[in-house]
């Protein structure tokens, strides 16, 4: 059977919104789009591999796995490598990514090369938001690059996008949608914003924009920011 849509998300230790999660991506889009998930699971030590597995007999996943962690952006990179339709939907797993806007995406898909959620009613904590607004002024600075919300995993790219961005060595690790909109920008692909409902995480918190390592998140961001303006 033909794929229209593949559907990319990494997955570090989700094991208790996975099913719930794509039990919806299914609901939102089946025999509306003919699709395939591809989970880049990377080095979980919780039960994620073992509820992918069990997923898999049931949905259309495709599943790429190691058992150490590689991090996000090169998790990222993995899939990237892997898809092959002309739409790739690119998402979180942690559930605060609305399956319901999947189809508004791909009704979009013409409108630019690159289709960029943006949280208008952004569920996150203070702190996360202001980092954002901070880390936004000076990437508009740097790379005047119009999008609302850049840093936001919810993104559609064409197949010209994502195969042209597969392979770049990451400059900010713990910035994967930062650093792949600028260089995106530097290679004139066209964007498009599109607002959507952000959800609550359900379960757990975030790992990587903890206050505890923002100061050195903020640092290497940084660092890469002007890595990816001057070198590449």
């Amino acid at each position: 059977m033909t794929v229209d849509l593949e559907i990319l998300m990494p997955v570090h230790n989700e094991e208790k919104i996975l099913p719930k999660l794509i039990k919806d991506i299914d609901e939102s889009i089946n025999k509306k789009i003919s699709y395939k998930i591809i989970i880049c699971e990377d080095g979980s030590t919780d039960n994620s591999l073992g509820v992918i597995n069990n997923l898999k007999d049931k949905y259309p996943i495709h599943l790429i796995t190691s058992p150490n962690k590689k991090g996000y952006s090169n998790a990222m990179l993995d899939g990237l490598k892997s898809a092959s339709t002309d739409y790739l939907l690119i998402m979180d797993s942690d559930g605060q990514s609305n399956p319901d806007e999947i189809l508004n995406f791909w009704n979009n898909r013409e409108k630019a090369d690159i289709i960029n959620g943006h949280r208008f009613n952004r569920n996150d904590y203070m702190y996360r938001k202001l980092y954002s607004k901070i880390a936004y002024v000076i990437y508009r600075i740097m790379f005047n690059l119009k999008i609302k919300d850049p840093s936001y995993a919810y993104i559609l790219v064409n197949k010209e996008v994502y195969s042209s961005l597969s392979s770049f060595k990451p400059e900010m690790p713990d910035g994967f949608f930062w650093e792949f909109n600028a260089r995106a920008a530097k290679k004139k692909f066209t964007f498009f914003n599109l607002d959507v409902i952000h959800k609550k995480r359900i379960y757990g918190e975030t790992r990587i924009y903890s206050i505890k390592n923002l100061p050195k998140v903020t640092f290497y961001n940084l660092l890469g920011m002007i890595k990816i303006k001057l070198f590449s």
